[in-house]
């Protein structure tokens, strides 16, 4: 059983890195809405990981790296769930608002938390830790609660595709913990995700016979950008740098700060409505997840 090294307290430079990193992933939701109108949900994130390979591929001839050290068969498992993961999001953000998919998306912490006791030596549920969990619980109730009598099962649709990535994304962050952090650096990490996805968001793609692009504009252009460069390269090296120094959950009780985000961000650029529903769920889930994850 891999251990989760006791002395990963935060410093201020991981803390402010942390905050400017949820930040960014907050505006995602946004970008994805926009990207969405006029490219098929999987095929663009199958593009988006075909450019942050690119970007990674010139940042490691840079430096000189070697593109496979070793521990393959492990980067192709992660390069698998890192496809279904966001295979599952941006198809849920075609059918649910950007708040509602990054408030799921960012019960995280929740799975996280479960994944240590069980994974990670060192990282166990106490009472305390329960309590938070049960709280984050009633906030996911709280946002399904909004589709019960209505006729119309997308919205739920979506915002259970976006349940099911949070819990791979926490799969995937304690299975890097356990394999590969010790043997591997943050760039291999995020290479061999970026890498071994490809296929199976194409592929993905293929299945459900999407239509890959049906327009393109300067804001698509400029959203698709966005999540390629800013966020699947720029971004994920800064969080796999933090994976591979700091504790998971120690780093998961940051990661509540994106919903907030995303949840100002949804209703001041796409007009998404602020209701008591939505207000209440963020809290309970926030308030949880800081529970669960707080000394």
């Amino acid at each position: 059983m891999a251990e989760s090294r006791a002395g990963d307290a935060l410093d201020h430079k991981a803390a402010l890195m942390l905050t400017v990193l949820c930040l960014i992933w907050g505006l995602n939701a946004v970008a994805i809405k926009f990207s969405n109108t006029g490219i098929a949900p999987i095929f663009c994130a199958g593009l988006r990981s075909v450019v942050a390979t690119g970007c990674l591929l010139i940042w490691m001839t840079w430096k000189r790296l070697e593109l496979f050290p070793g521990r393959l068969k492990d980067g192709i498992l992660i390069g698998f769930m890192f496809g279904a993961e966001f295979g599952l999001l941006y198809t849920a953000v075609l059918y649910t608002t950007a708040s509602s998919a990054w408030i799921l998306l960012y019960t995280s912490p929740f799975f996280h938390a479960l994944g240590a006791h069980f994974f990670l030596a060192g990282d166990r549920l106490t009472v305390r830790k329960s309590g938070g969990l049960v709280l984050s619980f009633a906030g996911i109730l709280i946002l399904l609660s909004k589709h019960l009598g209505l006729a119309s099962t997308q919205e739920f649709a979506g915002d259970l595709l976006a349940i099911c990535a949070s819990a791979i994304w926490a799969m995937t962050t304690i299975y890097i913990k356990r394999r590969l952090v010790a043997v591997i650096s943050p760039y291999h990490t995020l290479f061999y995700q970026t890498l071994f996805s490809i296929p199976i968001l194409f592929l993905l793609s293929f299945l459900f016979q999407e239509t890959p692009i049906q327009k393109i504009n300067g804001l698509i252009l400029l959203s698709f950008a966005y999540q390629a460069i800013i966020i699947a390269f720029i971004s994920y090296l800064g969080w796999f740098f933090l994976v591979h120094n700091y504790s998971v959950s120690r780093l998961s009780a940051f990661t509540f700060l994106t919903p907030v985000f995303a949840t100002i961000a949804g209703i001041l650029l796409l007009k998404e409505p602020l209701t008591l529903q939505l207000i209440f769920s963020l809290g309970f889930v926030s308030l949880g997840i800081y529970i669960v994850n707080r000394e």
